[in-house]
């Protein structure tokens, strides 16, 4: 059995129609509208103009070529010599002109690349689009996306208008001069020029799909072996070395396959090219080597009409070169555009007035008012009708069997998850903390990972410190570099010190409000007795769901979930065991 490729959803993903072009002009668009832009669009003019420039260059050396040639022939030697060193003269010119291109086109794309890369970044954390993406998958590698094909996206539309502009000057000049040598030979130039754009246009349409299908079995075989990378202990446990190796090597036969048909289809690409460039070769000789043998030109216009024809092959190369690289583009286009486009999905679905949604609003305190929740999808009904308080100081446990909805309650309060009605009051952002069962750990030194969300720069090293013995992490201060001490915390660190992070976190970001999600379920439970002392003494609000009965002494109110969207709320009991033991909290 193999890996199945991932269709696009769109099947005309794979062709250079209008929806490409939508989809560049709406990455493209936001760089060469912005405020301050005209950098760019002048780096962008100073190209085409070298461009150009080089065209006309061309149309120059062919002249001296045509002299250098007559000269040769006539055995003038000083006219030969002082054509020879101005030819020599003008080539470094011309490739002094084509190497200050190249740098101001890179420096073009780098900046283009910084940029997008920025701006796409900030969609991918607007609107939590990272959360949907992770939560649904319907983006496969969005990290591979935004890292990968920013940079040949960038390329190859910056080379969009130097290789026209080019082609153009090319064609233009080297064609009015090619008519006075030969109308004839300019005519059929002209025809086959034609003929062979339209004869590569029809042949790399596969190629599309090709570049499509490679992108993905490439980022296929990534995510592969990054999953063993981030679950290796796991798997070490299992002992699962040999399964891991199977999935693997099939993401890998799916790449080597899709490689293989494009380089079986790229076979006919090369016949193609070379039969073009014989074409092209012989061709000034034919209409050229009559007129020279009944002395209607000199030898010497050979030469140039001979250099003509190469340069405009050279140029039409140029641009028809562009064309598989077009193609290459169109999956990086595809994959960056997915992500926009779902930002943008994610800002209608939530003005969307037809589909009922739980309204979030900021407040002093904690209150849901008729809040009924679904499943994002609509499917199920996990809360009906829950209307509470949660004045400060009455904490508050969420209990009930697992899978009943506690987790998409704490989600909903959030603003996570909004599929359902009623209104949900919630403190604002900055006055508010969320401890998940696994905390998230940054890749930062040991001082932002403790201060970590709000990076405060008014908490001294001793405050630091004193907060790490409270949660029993005074060995980390040992570490080589103290809290500057850089490293893969989350390999680290085990699960139950991670916990304890997160409980020193809100030790010194102080917020008013604190959301327990099993957040001390990997320790033990004299260290819960001591973190949920710890909490209490902030004088902070909290909200826990938990398993233990050991959580219920710290809380006033209890809220069960039960089947059906069934909920009960009342005060802590003097047995709090029973409470989760209970037949309707199961």
């Amino acid at each position: 059995m193999t890996a199945a490729l991932p269709e696009p959803r769109d099947i005309r993903s794979y062709r250079l129609d209008c929806l490409f072009f939508v989809r560049v002009w709406r990455l493209a668009a936001p760089y060469w509208m912005r405020t301050g832009a005209w950098g760019s669009w002048l780096a962008l003019a100073v190209l085409c103009g070298l461009v150009a420039t080089y065209g006309i260059s061309g149309a120059i050396f062919s002249y001296l070529t045509k002299h250098q040639t007559d000269a040769l022939v006539d055995r003038n030697a000083a006219l030969f010599w002082h054509f020879l060193w101005l030819n020599t003269a003008f080539f470094a010119a011309r490739y002094l002109s084509d190497a200050v291109s190249k740098l101001v086109s890179g420096r073009l794309n780098l900046h283009w690349r910084r940029w997008l890369t920025t701006y796409l970044i900030d969609k991918y954390l607007s609107c939590r689009t990272y959360y949907d993406i992770a939560s649904n998958q319907e983006i496969d590698n969005p990290d591979q996306r935004i890292q990968e094909c920013v940079d040949p996206f960038c390329t190859s539309m910056t080379d969009l208008p130097t290789r026209v502009v080019g082609t153009v000057a090319d064609m233009g000049i080297q064609g009015f001069i090619l008519i006075t040598i030969s109308p004839a030979l300019t005519w059929v130039v002209a025809g086959l020029a034609v003929i062979q754009t339209l004869t590569i246009l029809f042949l790399y349409r596969p190629t599309i799909k090709q570049n499509y299908e490679i992108a993905i079995a490439e980022a296929d075989l990534r995510h592969g072996i990054l999953h063993v990378r981030d679950n290796a202990e796991t798997v070490a446990f299992y002992r699962g070395e040999y399964a891991e190796r199977t999935h693997i090597i099939q993401r890998l036969n799916a790449t080597i396959r899709a490689n293989l048909t494009y380089i079986l289809y790229g076979v006919w690409m090369v016949l193609a090219d070379r039969t073009w460039r014989v074409t092209w070769s012989v061709l000034p000789l034919i209409f050229l080597a009559p007129l020279y043998l009944h002395y209607k030109i000199q030898y010497g216009t050979i030469a140039q009409g001979t250099i003509l024809a190469a340069t405009l092959l050279d140029s039409l190369s140029i641009f028809m070169d562009y064309i598989p690289r077009l193609s290459t583009a169109v999956p990086n286009v595809i994959r960056l555009a997915e992500i926009e486009e779902k930002c943008d999905q994610l800002a209608v679905a939530s003005s969307d007035s037809r589909v009922p949604r739980i309204r979030l609003v900021e407040g002093e305190s904690i209150s849901l008012t008729g809040v009924s929740l679904l499943t994002p999808s609509g499917e199920h009904s996990l809360i009906q009708d829950a209307t509470l308080r949660v004045d400060r100081g009455a904490h508050l446990a969420i209990v009930g069997r697992t899978g009943i909805g506690k987790s998409s309650l704490l989600r909903a309060m959030a603003g996570l998850w909004t599929r359902g009605s009623g209104i949900i009051v919630m403190p604002p952002p900055e006055r508010a903390l969320f401890l998940p069962q696994k905390p998230y750990m940054i890749l930062g030194n040991l001082r932002e990972q403790l201060l970590y969300p709000r990076r405060r720069t008014d908490i001294s090293e001793n405050e630091i410190q004193s907060v790490l013995d409270l949660v029993q992490l005074s060995h980390l201060r040992t570490l080589p570099g103290g809290l500057s001490a850089t490293a893969d915390w989350e390999r680290i660190l085990s699960l139950g010190e991670q916990q304890r992070i997160a409980f020193a976190r809100v030790l010194l970001n102080r917020p008013d409000y604190v959301f327990l999600d099993e957040a001390t379920s990997a320790v033990d439970t004299d260290m819960e007795y001591r973190l949920y002392q710890l909490l209490e003494a902030t004088g902070a609000t909290y909200v826990s769901i938990g398993h233990r009965s050991s959580i219920l002494t710290f809380h006033r109110h209890i809220l069960r979930l039960q089947d059906g969207g069934r909920w009960d709320l009342s005060l802590t009991r003097a047995e709090p065991m029973e409470i989760l033991a209970s037949p309707t909290a199961r």
